[in-house]
């Protein structure tokens, strides 16, 4: 009796688990979504528990995650009412590699849309900039998910220097890329209309510097001798004008200051030889020759009372 039992009841569970795993199938329905490491489904089909046959659900990854290439993220519900295979399509990848001022991300590397940790990117550099190594700058994709400093591998290419203007001179920091050279004309001289300075900047895949403009005579003003070398260019990290004030005033100014100071100095002394003072509120003349007396207004007149 005990073994009978036994084995119907081993029947009824069979039957039950055909049951469980036919039924689904007879309605045509499959089960509820598959979880995947770093992907979601839609929000309206997170809870849903039957899925008509032929139903297609694209998955998204979460946050801090990125699909990765060319790898599927969608899932169907086959005819066997079974969710079709669904390799892993997420993994935590950096954002796009920084951007700098003498650098571009390398073509081959800027196409891609995913960049897992440890990966490496490299830079070529900028038009106006050249390596100052045999290395190319690189940048790698962090465990935090941010990217590696990109070191400064490219220097600015030089335009050599500029032609200067007859009758005039220019005033620069230097000859690189970007940098600007101030046209100014000589006295008796004025700039032609447009832009009073030249830059050295991109032309034809090299650098060179924009067209220089030119020095013309203003019409009755005769120009002034000048001692400076003509066609010079001035390498300075200040405006020279303002230089050049103040060493002149450095000149002038002792020379209007002293003479002011000796003139005081001199009427003082004959102030004092003329109105000297014996003694408060009394006033003795100093006359030139012996009996001789000054007449007329004193420097102090004598105090007298009642």
């Amino acid at each position: 009796m005990g073994s009978g039992r036994c084995r119907w009841l081993l029947v009824v569970l069979g039957v039950l688990v055909v049951l469980v795993v036919l039924v689904p199938a007879a309605r045509g329905d499959c089960g509820p979504l598959p979880e995947l490491p770093g992907a979601e489904p839609p929000e309206d089909s997170k809870d849903q528990q039957s899925f008509p046959i032929g139903t297609k659900i694209t998955y998204r990854c979460v946050l801090g995650f990125a699909k990765v290439p060319l790898k599927s993220d969608t899932i169907q519900c086959l005819e066997n009412a079974l969710w079709s295979v669904l390799p892993e399509f997420c993994d935590r990848s950096c954002l796009s590699p920084p951007r700098v001022s003498f650098a571009k991300v390398s073509a081959e590397d800027e196409t891609k849309n995913f960049y897992a940790v440890g990966v490496t990117v490299s830079y070529v550099c900028n038009p106006g900039y050249k390596n100052s190594t045999d290395e190319l700058p690189t940048s790698t994709c962090l465990e935090n998910l941010t990217w590696s400093e990109v070191p400064e591998l490219c220097e600015r290419e030089t335009c050599g220097p500029p032609k200067v203007p007859e009758h005039g001179t220019l005033v620069t920091t230097d000859y690189l890329f970007g940098s600007k050279a101030d046209v100014i004309c000589d006295d008796g001289y004025e700039l032609t209309p447009g832009p009073p300075s030249i830059r050295c900047y991109i032309h034809d895949d090299r650098v060179a510097w924009t067209p220089l403009p030119t020095c013309h005579r203003i019409q009755g003003v005769s120009p002034l001798p000048s001692t400076s070398t003509v066609g010079a260019t001035a390498v300075t990290d200040a405006p020279k004008p303002l230089e050049e004030k103040t060493s002149e005033y450095r000149y002038i100014l002792p020379l209007i200051i002293i003479p002011c100071i000796i003139g005081i100095v001199v009427i003082a002394i004959w102030t004092i030889k003329k109105c000297g003072i014996k003694q408060k509120g009394t006033y003795k003349p100093n006359p030139t020759n012996a009996g001789d007396e000054e007449q007329g207004p004193s420097c102090q007149e004598r105090k007298t009372g009642p």
